[in-house]
Parts: structure tokens; sequence; C-alpha cells
């Protein structure tokens, strides 16, 4: 293997592990997200005719939508950690072809 191939294939092996770092963090969110929906609805189901304060589940229910929020703002930053490490490895990978590819002229 040449030169070119190694950096090709090092820079696709490492790119496809951001990817799926990327997919898994998707599939966890969504997972997360999926908890807190049945965490509202059991409470609500399983406590509107104990809880005699209409206020202490919706301070709950507001609770859990704090949660969603955190969860979805933690995303959205790893999302962006992400992105720029891409970003990084992209330039990193198109400069240094660009360095073999003067080398071989």
């Amino acid at each position: 293997m040449d030169k070119i191939e190694i950096l090709e294939k090092e820079y696709r092996s490492k790119r496809r592990v951001y990817e799926e770092q990327e997919e898994e963090l998707f599939k966890e969110r969504d997972k997360a997200t999926s908890i807190i929906d049945e965490v509202q609805d059991r409470s609500h189901y399983y406590l509107k005719d104990i809880v005699p304060e209409h206020d202490i589940l919706m301070r709950g229910f507001r609770q859990t939508e704090k949660m969603r929020e955190d969860l979805i703002d933690s995303t959205k930053e790893e999302l962006k950690k992400l992105s720029r490490k891409i970003e990084r490895l992209d330039e990193n990978y198109y400069s240094k072809l660009r360095k073999l590819n003067e080398n071989e002229k």
C-alpha cells in the first residue's frame, strides 16, 4: 500500500468511528426521551386519583420537561463536539493528502 492508500484507510476508519458515536448518541437520546415520556405517562395515570393537589403533579411534569430540555441541550452540545472533530479530521486528511500529492510531483 502506498502512503495515500494508508492515509485514506486511516481517515475512513476514524470517520466511521465518529459517525458511529453520532448514531449511538441519537439512540441514547431517543431511549432517554422514551423513558421520560413513560415516567410522565405512568406518573399521571397512577397518581392523578391519589394526589389531592394538581400543583404537585404539574411540578413533577415541569421537572421531567426540564430533564427533557437538558437532555436535548446536552445532545446538541455533544453533536457539536463530534462535528468539530469530523471537521478537524477532514481538514487534516485533505492537508496531508495535498502534501503527499505535492511530494509525488
